[in-house]
């Protein structure tokens, strides 16, 4: 008999095995309900006595002593909406555009292009309401919201693939290029409107996820230092083992010499090679031709490589 694993399995499999923007997707989620829970109690039982001192310790504002003064608003607007609109459709956007990246370059440079994206596009906002006269308002402007990082994800897909298509409700099948000339348009107009700081900030966050990829693919990966704050939290999480002291005939080739490592290291320098060479095949033909083009077993293969990463 089938046994329902239930929706809490569902969702601790979605969270383990969707990949790294499912991760972010949950941590967006989590706090949105969290913070609305807060701000709900705050204004049944004080009043909302509470509400404006919680925003502004979250909040990104234009003002340049508050963030002097509260730097961590730079990364704290990013994971903060207001609205549950605003959520629903970064949401769905990064779900959609991060997992062609994922698909194309890996699991790893999804958390690197989001959050400096995102900080981009705060950087972009805070330049643009203290530079330009139009902007700038006593007090400063508030921001947030995931939309920059969104941007940043959905243009690194545009950078790697534009003529990925995808299927839209009425629209059918529509090349991700034209999606994002679309969007870079309504944010032009959008501009005069009320959101203007918003604007920019997807302005900002698309910029850098379309530079971002361009540097990756001319051999330049400025995710380097993202790296290495995981490697080294990945350590703190793994378990200390203890060493083992293992004797070997002096004549035995160990497993750790030069001689055993520099063969090792050419057979798999040469395999990295070969992947490396037959991804970008793959690429190159997605480029031309869209993801649809690929056989089953080039499907299979970009798949592989991006667990692998």
């Amino acid at each position: 008999m089938y046994n329902n694993p239930g929706i809490w399995q569902e969702i601790k499999y979605k969270y383990h095995y969707g990949g790294t923007h499912v991760k972010i997707i949950f941590i967006n989620v989590a706090i949105f309900v969290i913070l609305t829970l807060v701000l709900l109690i705050d204004n049944l039982l004080f009043k909302g006595i509470g509400e404006g001192f919680i925003l502004k310790q979250i909040l990104g504002s234009s003002d340049l002593q508050t963030i002097l003064h509260k730097p961590w608003i730079i990364l704290t607007n990013i994971f903060v909406h207001l609205g549950l609109l605003h959520l629903f459709f970064n949401m769905l956007f990064l779900n959609l555009f991060g997992g062609i990246v994922k698909d194309l370059v890996g699991n790893s440079k999804i958390i690197p292009i989001f959050l400096m994206s995102g900080i981009m596009g705060f950087i972009t906002f805070v330049l643009a309401y203290n530079l330009i006269p139009a902007f700038k308002s006593p007090g400063g402007a508030t921001i947030c919201g995931a939309s920059g990082g969104v941007m940043g994800i959905t243009f690194a897909a545009v950078a790697l693939s534009p003529n990925y298509e995808i299927r839209l409700l009425f629209l059918g099948n529509v090349k991700i290029k034209w999606l994002a000339i679309f969007y870079v348009f309504m944010d032009i107009i959008s501009l005069q409107g009320e959101n203007a700081g918003g604007s920019i900030a997807h302005m900002g966050g698309a910029l850098l996820g379309f530079v971002y990829i361009r540097q990756l693919q001319s051999g330049r990966d400025w995710a380097r230092p993202f790296y290495i704050v995981e490697d080294w939290i990945a350590n703190l999480k793994a378990p200390k083992r203890k060493v083992k002291v293992a004797y070997k005939k002096e004549e035995k080739v160990a497993a750790g010499s030069r001689e055993f490592n520099s063969g090792k290291s050419n057979q798999s320098s040469k395999q990295s090679a070969d992947q490396q060479e037959r991804l970008d095949e793959i690429l190159d033909k997605i480029n031309k031709s869209g993801y649809d083009s690929l056989s089953t077993e080039e499907k299979a293969f970009l798949f592989k490589i991006s667990q692998e990463d």
